[in-house]
């Protein structure tokens, strides 16, 4: 059997539309013996505000979206060590790839996750420069599944 949870952490922006979330932004569904966890495209918006952090700043940008993995990973009691798959979407590919090795090495110290990188024309918002969409998969003991989410 199958459990499904779709959670709207207080610690991740939400798209709220009419007084309705347009996506979940963290999903899990437990099986036996695993709980695998999707964690929606997270982008360089604070958290509480949904205000673009580094506009125009590639490096600043990768921070802040890690940073809101990491709330997110960490609300569902999963770490960037969990992480199987990673990918990435950005408006421009060689600056990606200047700014982010260093940053990625600060979130994922252990085995890398699988990976795709994707440039494309534009995301979400004009002043955003790169979305990561997550995949983990955490042992049932560490699963936390936030009742106020």
């Amino acid at each position: 059997m199958i459990q499904r949870h779709f959670l709207q952490p207080k610690t991740m922006f939400k798209r709220v539309v009419g007084g309705k979330h347009r996506y979940s932004a963290i999903v899990v569904a437990q099986v036996p013996g695993a709980a695998f966890v999707y964690l929606s495209g997270q982008m360089a918006r604070d958290p509480s505000t949904g205000i673009v952090v580094g506009k125009g700043d590639m490096r600043a940008q990768i921070i802040q979206t890690y940073e809101n993995i990491r709330a997110g990973l960490d609300c569902v009691g999963a770490t960037f060590a969990d992480v199987v798959r990673r990918m990435t979407f950005t408006t421009d590919i060689d600056e990606y790839y200047r700014q982010s090795s260093e940053v990625f090495e600060r979130f994922f110290t252990a085995e890398p996750s699988t990976s795709t990188l994707l440039q494309v024309s534009r995301l979400g918002s004009p002043d955003m420069l790169v979305e990561v969409q997550i995949e983990a998969i955490v042992e049932p003991e560490r699963l936390r599944i936030p009742t106020d989410a």
